[in-house]
């Protein structure tokens, strides 16, 4: 946001009154009866022995709610959120390991609270003297929590300038990376259709590691003018997480979810004091801190996507990026030296904030914080100042910028791209910037563009040893393609199901035993009668996708007393009433060299009848057949039905098939009508 445009502190308090209601809604919608702003739904507070809840919560909507683990353990995290998971809620935020929140129905906050080590299941502002017990940590997290319930006013900082109106000329608060290797090169080293070592947050869907790092001068380069205080870090941290969940609430089928790598608490020590210098002088201060993380590559980008891809692997989570934030509460106007105060990498792998973010100060840290996590899931500016054209491309989808104010574009709405407060507040993001972000929905399925994955599935073989058979295959997830990126896929492939002549779905086993990859082998064994049957087969992933082509094979079980010679019959889709003709379909096969010759059929033994061949004649291995009986009376019938072959076999079994006739339907009797 280096070139945010400037408005007036006065006519900005205004909005924010205005607003402000939107933003307290957003997080949760709250009665019109008298409660705390931005109030949950009540309560359940434990005590550290997991004693009853103090009180129960009636309504079994999913809501926000807060919980807290009496240690810092990593196993008990996983249970918990293994419970929300399976139970239909949604993680939102994860703090390694003592903490999370997420979106969980009623019962489950009940179920929560029974969980060894869970301290905590909130819903409303927490005292935060009560949760001193569990250690500092415990602290940090609730003060976020409060933060979203009860968001910080601001400090009232006044904006001297935009960046854009340093002397030097106009700024970008939007950058390329310069490590980023040429497209072509990134395709053709592209060896799997997961997200490679540059591919850090290709669209905003999924789960989301966040290292925020602040910086601490030492003095060993520059005189230390600056110094974090134990408010700062944790305010810092709760508008990063605020702006965050402005993002993971805003659109559900993203299911975003983010998990915060802490290097607030304890700012990393650089020779130098960031502030002071120009933006591009970053390297310095980048690069101690990433040394002091042990991530000592020789590029200082190569440094931060090192770690960024370790806090992914470590966090096991989709995408990850990192967050720098420099103090600059004793500078007089919170700005770099040439002027910028607010800048991300478009792509990744990092963003870079001021504390007082050019007057804007730290309270309106979260709205900054917002628009710069656009740009590192690919999004452009919308703001004049920017000058980026409306025909400009975009994000993993290729999307126009029809939403700057730069030209005459297309759209012209609030959004959060546009830069300032307002956007934040009334959570307005136009459907350009949404694009870019992959936030599109072409089909309409409800599954997000860049989710959206095809699903081809084979049967590789079929081994039958008597009625049994073997069935093993296998399946992939194709990603969906991207138009000028390398096309990439989060999705994982939850299963394969299989069923016969359109019955019910039954489950196939994975090979490895888990379905969890992008590509999987699968098997399954099914008993069979003797028939004729017509497997299918289809795949499923995370996102909710079903293969759109089944795979299909034809599978013929013999019966050993016919020489191979089998019919079904097929129920007619039609009602059956009495009184009318009814005709029934079926198919006679000969599953070894024979060929079918004639089908005879009866009905509630009387004596047998031809059926019709469907192409007027039986003189193939495979022979569809019809028969049509005149009107039937009102109760249970039976149809057989057997097939002979060229060597004079006759069916042993054969097929049958029983039937209810029902009551004729009433037909409608229409009187004149008589007008005197």
């Amino acid at each position: 946001m280096g070139a945010w445009p400037v408005f007036n502190k006065y006519f900005a308090t205004i909005i924010n009154i205005i607003c402000l209601t939107c933003l307290l809604l957003a997080i949760n919608p709250i009665s019109t009866s008298a409660a705390p702003r931005n109030a949950y739904n009540p309560v359940i507070v434990l005590n550290p022995n997991n004693q009853t809840p103090t009180r129960q919560i009636q309504s079994s909507s999913p809501i926000h709610t807060f919980v807290l683990l009496i240690h810092n353990d990593i196993s008990q995290l996983a249970q918990v959120q293994s419970v929300i998971q399976t139970k239909g809620g949604r993680v939102t935020h994860l703090f390694p390991h003592q903490a999370l929140i997420a979106q969980i129905p009623a019962e489950v906050q009940v179920q929560l609270s029974t969980l060894p080590g869970v301290a905590l299941v909130d819903t409303q502002v927490i005292n935060l003297a009560a949760v001193d017990i569990y250690g500092p940590q415990a602290r940090r997290y609730a003060s976020v929590w409060n933060n979203l319930l009860a968001p910080q006013a601001e400090t009232g900082g006044i904006i001297t300038a935009m960046a854009g109106e340093h002397p030097d000329g106009p700024h970008q608060d939007t950058f390329i990376a310069p490590d980023l290797p040429p497209k072509d090169d990134l395709n053709a080293a592209a060896t799997s259709v997961t997200p490679g070592y540059y591919q850090t947050s290709e669209y905003m869907a999924g789960s989301v590691a966040v290292g925020i790092v602040l910086v601490e001068s030492d003095g060993r380069v520059d005189p230390s003018s600056e110094d974090w205080t134990a408010d700062e870090k944790q305010q810092v941290f709760s508008e990063i997480v605020a702006a965050c969940h402005w993002w993971a609430t805003l659109e559900p089928r993203a299911k975003l979810s983010f998990v915060y790598d802490d290097h607030f608490s304890n700012p990393l020590p650089t020779g130098v004091e960031p502030i002071t210098h120009p933006y591009y002088q970053q390297k310095e201060w980048i690069k101690d801190a990433m040394n002091a993380l042990g991530y000592n590559a020789g590029s200082y980008f190569r440094q931060v996507r090192d770690y960024n891809n370790a806090l992914r692997e470590t966090h096991q989570t989709d995408w990850a990026f990192t967050i720098f934030v420099v103090d600059s509460s004793a500078d007089s106007d919170n700005r770099f030296s040439d002027g910028y105060f607010a800048y991300a990498y478009l792509g990744g792998p990092f963003t870079v904030m001021t504390y007082g973010n050019n007057g804007y100060g730290p309270g309106n840290m979260d709205a900054i914080a917002a628009h710069e996590m656009g740009h590192i899931f690919l999004a452009l500016d919308q703001y004049y100042s920017a000058y980026q054209p409306c025909t400009r491309r975009a994000g993993y989808l290729d999307v126009e910028n029809q939403n700057s104010e730069y030209g005459a574009c297309v759209s012209n709405v609030a959004s959060i791209m546009r830069g300032q407060t307002y956007p934040y507040l009334v959570r307005a993001i136009d459907s350009y910037a949404a694009g870019q972000l992959g936030w599109r929905d072409s089909d309409g399925d409800n599954i997000l563009d860049p989710l959206d994955t095809a699903l081809p599935v084979t049967i590789n073989n079929i081994s039958q040893n008597g009625n049994e058979i073997a069935v093993t295959g296998s399946t992939e997830i194709i990603p969906y393609p991207s138009p000028q990126r390398t096309s990439v896929t989060i999705n994982t492939l939850t299963g394969v199901r299989y069923r016969f002549n359109g019955g019910a779905w039954q489950l196939a086993a994975a090979a490895d035993g888990v379905f969890d990859s992008v590509a999987e082998n699968y098997y399954f064994t099914a008993l069979l009668s003797p028939g004729l049957y017509r497997l299918e087969v289809a795949a499923t992933d995370s996102a909710g996708n079903e293969s759109d082509v089944y795979a299909i094979e034809t599978i013929v079980i013999l019966d050993p007393l016919d020489g191979g010679l089998n019919t079904q019959l097929y129920l007619p889709n039609q009602p059956l009433p009495a009184g009318v003709p009814l005709t029934f379909n079926g198919v006679a096969y000969h599953g070894g060299e024979g060929i079918v010759t004639n089908v005879q059929y009866r009905l509630d033994a009387a004596p047998w009848q031809t059926a019709y061949a469907q192409d007027g004649a039986f003189d193939s291995n495979f022979e569809e057949f019809s028969l049509t009986i005149a009107s039937l009376e009102v109760g249970m019938h039976r149809l057989e039905v057997f097939a002979t072959d060229g060597e004079g076999n006759i069916e042993v079994n054969s097929a049958s098939l029983e039937f209810q006739i029902s009551a004729a339907p009433l037909k409608q009797l229409f009187l004149p009508l008589l007008v005197k």
